[in-house]
C-alpha cells in the first residue's frame, strides 16, 4: 500500500536530546516501520507543525501526485494555527480563519472546524481516505461527523501513558507559544492560569508520566518500538496483513 503522512514532530518519529537540542532519530518513526513491512510511504511531517500547515502542505504535494491508499494525519495542538497563521500569515488567516476571535483560544473549537473542513476538500478533491491519530493532544469528537476520517487512534498518547482522565488540548512544550499568544492579543497570564487549571494539573501530570515512561525516551515523544506498534494497529484497522 501507499501511505502519505502528514503532522507534527509525533509524526517524525524517535528523538534525542544532543547538545541540548531535541534531534530526531532516523529509521524510528511510523514511515520506517511501514516501509519495513514493505509499504510505499511519503512523510511530510515535521516538527512543531500546525495542523493547517501541514494539511495545506499535503494539499499542494497531492497536486503533483495523489497516488495513496491512506494518509495518515498525527493530529496536533489546533492553537498551533493561532501563532503560525493568524499571527504570522494574516492573509492566509483572511482565507482560513476569516471568523477567528481570541475569545476562541485556547480551546480552538472554530479552529479545529475550520482545519476538519480542509481536510474534507482534500478528500472530496483527491479521493484519499485519512487516518487520524490523536499525539499530542486529543483529537475533536467532531472529526467522527466528517467523510474524510475512515479510521482514527484517537486516544494513542492517553494509552501509552496509561492516563485515567481525558487528555487535554495541549501537552508538551506548550508554555513558550501560548506567551507567544499572550503577548500578540494581550492577554492576561494569571487570568488564563486562573482559568485552565484543571488543565494545566492534567498537563503536569502528563508531563511526569512521560519523563517516568520507559516509552518516551527523551520525556516527550514514544520511542521507536511504540511506533512499530502503532503502525501494526492501523494494519490491523485497514484489515492488512503484513508479516
Amino acid at each position: 500500500m501507499k501511505f502519505f503522512i502528514l503532522g507534527d514532530s509525533w509524526g517524525v518519529g524517535q528523538y534525542q536530546l544532543s547538545n541540548g537540542l531535541l534531534q530526531p532519530v532516523p529509521n524510528t518513526g511510523i514511515d520506517h516501520w511501514l516501509k519495513q513491512m514493505g509499504h510505499t510511504v511519503t512523510n511530510i511531517s515535521a516538527g512543531s507543525a500546525s495542523n493547517f500547515g501541514q494539511l495545506r502542505h499535503a494539499y499542494w504535494t497531492l497536486k503533483e501526485n495523489s497516488d495513496y491508499d491512506y494518509i495518515i494525519w498525527f493530529y496536533t495542538e489546533p492553537f498551533r494555527d493561532i501563532i503560525e497563521t493568524v499571527i504570522n500569515d494574516p492573509e492566509e488567516a483572511a482565507r482560513q480563519y476569516p471568523d477567528f476571535e481570541i475569545s476562541d483560544f485556547p480551546e480552538c473549537k472554530y479552529i479545529t472546524e475550520q482545519n476538519l473542513h480542509y481536510a474534507e476538500m482534500i478528500y472530496n478533491e483527491f479521493s484519499i481516505p485519512f487516518v487520524v491519530v490523536g499525539g499530542q493532544c486529543k483529537l475533536p469528537k467532531e472529526i467522527d461527523d466528517f467523510v474524510f476520517c475512515h479510521h482514527t487512534v484517537p486516544n494513542w498518547a492517553a494509552e501509552l501513558l496509561d492516563l485515567d482522565f481525558e487528555f487535554p488540548n495541549y501537552t508538551w512544550f506548550s508554555w513558550s507559544k501560548f506567551e507567544l499568544i499572550f503577548k500578540a492579543f494581550d492577554i492576561n497570564e494569571k487570568q488564563f492560569i486562573i482559568q485552565e487549571d484543571s488543565n494545566l494539573d492534567a498537563v503536569n501530570i502528563i508531563l511526569k508520566k512521560s519523563k517516568d515512561s520507559s516509552k518516551f525516551p527523551d520525556n516527550s515523544h514514544p520511542g521507536s518500538e511504540q511506533f512499530r506498534q502503532l503502525a501494526q494497529t492501523i494494519m490491523r484497522k485497514l484489515n492488512v496483513r503484513h508479516t
